[in-house]
């Protein structure tokens, strides 16, 4: 019945036995965890290979697979309450994987959900299970993931994945090259883990001052659907 809706729902301790499980399942990814089991994928929020790699994910262990990537085909068009869609569908399923554009709302769906949820992004929010990819992408190329130099790159103030990267990564006694516009500098409320756990950063506006001294580039687009004002997007989308 645990839900994973923030990177920080875990442990450094379940970071590292997730990332041997998926060693192992690289190299056997086809088995039958989930036989007899019905995973909702439900995606509020246009996407292509998040949706995919967990419906392939699901068919790989065994599972069936129900759900929708368009909204506008849902009940909710119709006035639905996400609180009731999720109560509904949860009487379908044996597991939730969901895609949000409000931050919080995969907080609130797992709290009236009956069974567990699975964070898929919630706005600008959080990305975990994007995260844990990108911890065991590191950890497969670095053979660590301690002490290392981190370079993020991009729009850090609406990417929900760099936002569950640097939360997950400070608890590897790593140091931070925080790369952006000024106008998409990283939430000072992301900036705190940093700071708890007594690490170092270092902010800059042009990428070309942190590639020198980066283990790890993480690369991200500058998001046009996080922007109430398409004058700010055309300002920093280059």
């Amino acid at each position: 019945m645990k839900s994973l809706v923030s990177i920080n729902d875990y442990t450094k301790e379940e970071y590292e036995y997730l990332l041997d499980l998926a060693a192992e399942f690289e190299l056997t990814p086809n088995q039958e965890l989930l036989k007899g089991k019905v995973v909702a994928v439900l995606f509020f929020e246009p996407s292509t290979r998040t949706r995919l790699s967990f419906e392939t994910a699901i068919q790989r262990l065994g599972g069936k697979v129900i759900g929708f990537a368009d909204s506008d085909n849902i009940s909710v068009k119709k006035g639905e309450s996400l609180k009731d869609t999720i109560k509904t569908v949860a009487q379908y399923a044996d597991l939730i994987v969901m895609r949000h554009p409000v931050e919080g709302s995969v907080r609130f769906a797992s709290e009236i959900s009956q069974v567990p949820i699975i964070n898929a992004g919630d706005g600008a929010n959080q990305h975990p299970t994007q995260c844990l990819l990108d911890l065991y992408s590191i950890k497969k190329t670095q053979g660590t993931l301690q002490n290392l130099n981190i370079t993020l790159v991009g729009d850090l103030k609406f990417g929900r994945t760099t936002h569950s990267n640097v939360i997950a990564l400070s608890n590897f006694n790593n140091t931070f090259h925080l790369v952006s516009p000024i106008e998409l500098k990283l939430p000072s409320a992301v900036k705190m883990y940093i700071k708890n756990n007594k690490l170092k950063y270092y902010q800059y506006t042009d990428m070309n001052e942190a590639i020198p001294l980066s283990d790890i580039i993480y690369m991200t687009r500058i998001q046009r659907e996080r922007f109430s004002d398409p004058l700010e997007y055309e300002r920093v989308k280059d």
